[in-house]
């Protein structure tokens, strides 16, 4: 989990005790969100700066749970988390008929995000750095490989 959606959850589940409910973390269960609120059921976006005009990525099943309960799922939309120190973040809560109207209006995509794996990551080739000065303008690029060889090239 990224930090600001680390910091995003935990200030949803601050607001939510306050609102007296009782709230649990459930983004690693398999749930399609990632706070239980009940009766709420809330998927949370984090946002480093605003999400005015953004694009809100939600998973197919998350779709699917706003669709089958739309009295009860939520997207609370977290806004400037890197500024929370400032005192700057805020939520943006949409559910019901709002929420039904985005997802009505948005053609679902496909979007493949395949893990990259340590061995896989270590053991792929990397290209760089590449360093240009005005008294040699044909630098060599170096092909690293992660295992510590090198292949020279001339640009």
């Amino acid at each position: 989990m990224r930090e600001t959606e680390r910091i995003a959850i935990e200030y949803v589940m601050e607001l939510e005790r306050r609102n007296g409910r009782v709230p649990e973390d459930v983004h690693l269960t398999g749930a399609p969100y990632d706070v239980s609120s009940p009766p709420r059921q809330i998927e949370v976006k984090a946002f480093g700066g605003s999400a005015r005009s953004a694009p809100v990525p939600l998973e197919d099943r998350q779709v699917r749970a706003a669709r089958q309960e739309p009295e009860n799922f939520y997207l609370y939309v977290v806004d400037n988390v890197a500024r929370a120190n400032d005192g700057l973040m805020c939520v943006g809560i949409i559910h019901g008929d709002v929420l039904s109207k985005m997802l009505d209006r948005t053609k679902p995509q496909i979007t493949y995000r395949p893990t990259l794996r340590a061995q896989e990551y270590d053991g792929a080739d990397q290209l760089g750095p590449v360093y240009q000065t005005d008294a040699e303008p044909a630098v060599p690029m170096i092909h690293r490989h992660r295992s510590g060889t090198t292949d020279t090239d001339k640009r």
